[in-house]
């Protein structure tokens, strides 16, 4: 699996929890855009970005990842060739791909709108220590 390189910044202390809020598919579309993986490469992934998953919380990431199957976003596959216990590989299909563009358009407009948000505060800050 390649390296995607995302980093997010923490959150503020009124949001609960350290992950971002809800995008989780998007970043698992993301990861699986760049090759395929079993579940517990892509949380090693959400961590190396950032995101803090507890040891008991990796069942919501398989949980989110079974349901994206269910919708034909990813398929799987067992591997049973490596050592150990067999782990389910996924992979992104076309329609997980397509998903994958809906996440990228969101994102953006969500962008355009904290950009926005950011010039409108900063002009009043400015007035008001100008």
């Amino acid at each position: 699996m390649s390296e995607v390189n995302v980093k997010i910044k923490g959150w503020c202390k009124n949001y609960p929890g350290d992950r971002p809020p809800r995008f989780l598919r998007a970043f698992l579309l993301l990861f699986l855009a760049e090759g395929e993986a079993h579940g517990y490469e892509l949380i090693e992934k959400l961590k190396e970005m950032g995101v803090k998953y507890e040891t008991h919380e990796f069942g919501y990431v398989y949980k989110t990842l079974r349901n994206m199957e269910k919708e034909g976003l990813l398929s799987s596959r067992w591997n049973v060739k490596e050592k150990g216990a067999a782990k389910r590989i996924y992979r992104i299909t076309d329609k997980g791909m397509s998903n994958l563009d809906e996440w990228a358009r969101v994102l953006a407009n969500i962008k355009e709108s904290i950009n926005s948000f950011l010039r409108a505060y900063n002009k009043i800050k400015e007035e008001k220590d100008g």
